[in-house]
């Protein structure tokens, strides 16, 4: 009988990596789909959201979803590379070696800088809170 040791944390994180990428996903920023920005960073640079047609939607908030897309930015900044994997690999739901392909490296290296992105936000977490 296998013996599972999943850390609780690590468990944490996969539950608020999915949930990010779905609130990403389900086109929460006015039915535009995916944006390299939350709507509170745009906020803070002063640019808006413009709509177009009759009909006005609004804004559908997730605080946690919002918090770590924050996060995913300030990693950008930090090492894109790990954001980008991030970001690819939970919006676009591939496998690691579909998901290394498409970045022109091997999947191994590909799952470090998962990892690595994913050990960077247990960091910020804990620095956060």
């Amino acid at each position: 009988m296998p013996i599972i040791n999943e850390n609780p944390m690590d468990a944490y994180l996969e539950h608020r990596l999915q949930e990010w990428a779905e609130w990403l996903k389900t086109g929460n920023f006015l039915n535009i789909g995916y944006q390299r920005q939350s709507s509170i960073a745009m906020f803070h640079e002063g640019k808006t959201i413009n709509q177009t047609g009759k009909s006005k939607a609004s804004v559908e908030t997730h605080e946690e979803a919002e918090e770590f897309e924050r996060m995913v930015v300030q990693m950008a900044q930090y090492k894109p590379i790990m954001a980008d994997c991030l970001r690819n690999y939970y919006l676009n739901q591939l496998s690691l070696r579909e998901s290394a392909k498409k970045f022109g490296i091997s999947h191994a290296q590909y799952g470090a800088y998962l990892q690595m992105a994913k050990q960077w936000l247990v960091g910020r977490f804990y620095i956060t809170n």
